[in-house]
Parts: structure tokens; C-alpha cells; sequence
């Protein structure tokens, strides 16, 4: 194998791009349909982020090698990621190529568990039940991937809702946990579980071991917590609207008013007439004493108010896969960000130039 591929392979691991691209350049400069050369190039490209760059040197160097399974997985995970910054008929169309390309792949290699594991990546955001199937026979072949179980889980948490789905992904991400037990993807996804089931605790505590073991997540971590801080502030001023609204009076109910006491009227069976008039006005005069106090009691008495009831109101209980979370989107699974190493077959075609005319 040429040297240059080799050193350019060591600097792309080292996370020196630029000094990998200047040296596959260099050998692309001498041998411009040097495929190995052309594979690499699409393979940096897509760690770069450059979706399309990386799709013109996969189709140039499926152009010198047709069959090269490796070309296929990168041009399909190139076309997946180029669609999601796509809309409408477009983001159809990047998918179904897409699917097409890691469909060519497991043509070529039916028992390779990646590629049936990117078939499963390509397929989830439009057909989950056919990525899950892709998924199980993946890890027929291979039940300790833990790349398998991850895209599995996360297939099953954000692809298909219920509340089987939802523990279906719990078990694979505690499966990932059993094989790798610091994956940061999966404790991040079984953090946003528990939180999903009301254990905020758990839930905070799991999202802060994340940013601990991997300071890509901060962000993220950061956003959700500060999301949690904000629900429980909401949570405690209702509770304290509340209490004070049912320990004030009520405006609208009307106030008792205490009738007079009555007199009691001397018999008429042995009293003289004058006896009966005094009687008489007597009792007039308290008549009268009891509605001047009716009347100033309730000139007194303030008019009613009307209290404008408080604007916060408890938020209805939605099903995890509708609740909005901070915007924030997690790193993107490592797998996504880094395709599987280039190994040539041994009958991988070398280039020779054209014989002169």
C-alpha cells in the first residue's frame, strides 16, 4: 500500500485534516483515479462535515471501482446526512438514495453486520419497523455491536412511540451500558428516559455523569438542566398561588345581615288603651332603628371586586414524544461521525495508466 495513504490514515486519526488532505492530494495529483486515494478523500470528507464533497469522491471512486463496499457506506451515510439539512421532495429524494446505497452495500456483503446496521441508520426516520428488522439480523451475526444496540434503542425511544417501545429502548441502552459501561450516548438517552417517567432526580443526576465523562455533551447537559430549574420554579409559584387564593375571602359571596331582634307586644288581653299606643310606637321606632342600620351597613360595606384569576396554569401531562425539549441537539453517535476504517480487499484493483498512443 502506497505510503502516502498510510501517513494520510495516521494524520485523519489525529484529527490533522488538513495536513491528511494535502497528502492524499498529493498522491490524487500523480494518479487522479487512484481509487484507495478517492476512497479516503470521500472518508475525510465526511468526518469534515463536507456532505457533498464527500458524495463526488465517492462517486469518482465508484466510477474506477464499482463494487467497493466501504465507497458504498460512506456515499449512503453522506446522502442521509446531506437529506436532513434538506426539505420536502428533496430530503425524499437524499433519503431514498440513501437507502439505496446501503441497500448496494448489503447486496455485496449480506453478512456484514455494519452494513445491514447502516441499511437500519438510513431507514428509521421513514420506515423504523424495516430498520428494527435490519437491526435484529445484525445482531444475529454480531449480539455484542454495541453500535447495533444504540441504534436500536434510539430507533425504538424516537422513531416508535408507546410505552413497550419506550422500555424495549431502555433495555437496549442498558445492554450498550453492560458492553461499554461509560457509553455517553447511552446513559444520555436513559437520562432522558427517566425524566420521560417523572424521575427528575435520576434523571439530573444521570444527565450530570454524562457532561462529567464526556465535555461534548456540556451543552446539552447544560440546557436541560437549566430546562428542569425553570419547570420546578413554575411548579413552586403555582403551589404558592394556590395556598394563598384559598386562605383569602371569597368577594362574591354576600354578606349576612343580622335581623332585628324583635320586641315582644304586651298582651292585649288587660292593658289599657294607652298602654297599646306606647306598645305601638315602640316598636315602630325599632323598626325604624333596624333599617337605618341596614341601610348603613351597606353603605359601608365596599363594593365587589373582581380578581382576575393567576395566569399560570399547571401544564397538561403529554406523551414523552410530544413534550418540547431545550433545542439543543445532542453529539451526533460516534459511529455517525466516524465510518468504519478502509481495509482493501486483496483483489482491490490498482490503477495503471493508459498505455500511450
Amino acid at each position: 500500500m502506497s505510503e502516502k495513504i498510510e501517513k494520510a490514515r495516521i494524520l485523519a486519526d489525529l484529527g490533522r485534516y488538513d495536513g491528511a488532505r494535502e497528502m492524499l492530494g498529493e498522491l490524487l495529483a500523480s494518479e487522479p483515479e487512484h481509487p484507495v486515494a478517492l476512497a479516503e478523500m470521500a472518508s475525510l470528507a465526511y468526518r469534515e462535515g463536507e456532505y457533498g464533497r464527500a458524495l463526488e469522491f465517492a462517486g469518482a471512486a465508484l466510477r474506477v471501482s464499482p463494487d467497493e463496499v466501504f465507497v458504498w457506506r460512506v456515499r449512503a451515510l453522506a446522502e442521509l446526512q446531506a437529506a436532513r439539512g434538506l426539505s420536502g421532495d428533496a430530503a425524499v429524494e437524499g433519503r431514498g438514495r440513501a437507502v439505496a446505497a446501503a441497500r448496494r452495500a448489503v447486496e455485496l456483503e449480506p453478512e456484514d453486520a455494519d452494513n445491514l446496521r447502516i441499511l437500519a441508520a438510513t431507514q428509521r426516520d421513514t420506515d423504523p419497523a424495516a430498520a428494527l428488522a435490519n437491526l435484529d439480523l445484525a445482531l444475529e451475526l454480531d449480539p455484542d455491536d454495541t453500535h447495533a444496540h444504540l441504534l436500536r434503542g434510539l430507533t425504538l425511544r424516537r422513531n416508535v412511540h408507546g410505552p413497550e417501545a419506550l422500555a424495549q429502548a431502555e433495555e437496549a441502552f442498558r445492554e450498550v451500558l453492560r458492553l461499554e459501561p461509560e457509553n455517553t450516548e447511552a446513559l444520555y438517552e436513559l437520562a432522558g428516559i427517566a425524566l420521560d417517567r417523572g424521575d427528575r432526580e435520576a434523571g439530573a443526576e444521570q444527565l450530570r455523569r454524562v457532561a462529567q465523562l464526556d465535555p461534548d455533551y456540556g451543552d446539552a447537559v447544560r440546557e436541560q438542566l437549566a430546562w428542569l430549574a425553570e419547570q420546578d420554579a413554575l411548579r413552586a409559584r403555582a403551589a404558592q398561588q394556590a395556598t394563598a387564593a384559598g386562605g383569602a375571602a371569597n368577594p362574591y359571596v354576600k354578606r349576612k345581615v343580622v335581623a332585628p331582634v324583635p320586641v315582644p307586644v304586651p298582651s292585649s288581653g288587660g292593658g289599657s288603651r294607652f298602654g297599646r299606643w306606647i306598645a305601638a310606637i315602640v316598636v315602630l321606632a325599632v323598626i325604624r332603628l333596624g333599617v337605618a342600620a341596614m341601610g348603613a351597613d351597606h353603605d359601608s360595606a365596599p363594593a365587589p371586586t373582581h380578581h382576575t384569576p393567576p395566569l399560570y396554569t399547571a401544564p397538561p401531562t403529554f406523551p414523552s414524544y410530544l413534550r418540547q425539549y431545550p433545542l439543543t441537539v445532542p453529539p451526533m453517535p460516534s459511529w455517525l461521525e466516524h465510518p468504519p476504517t478502509y481495509i482493501p480487499p486483496q483483489n482491490f484493483p490498482t490503477y495503471r495508466p493508459p498505455a500511450p498512443r
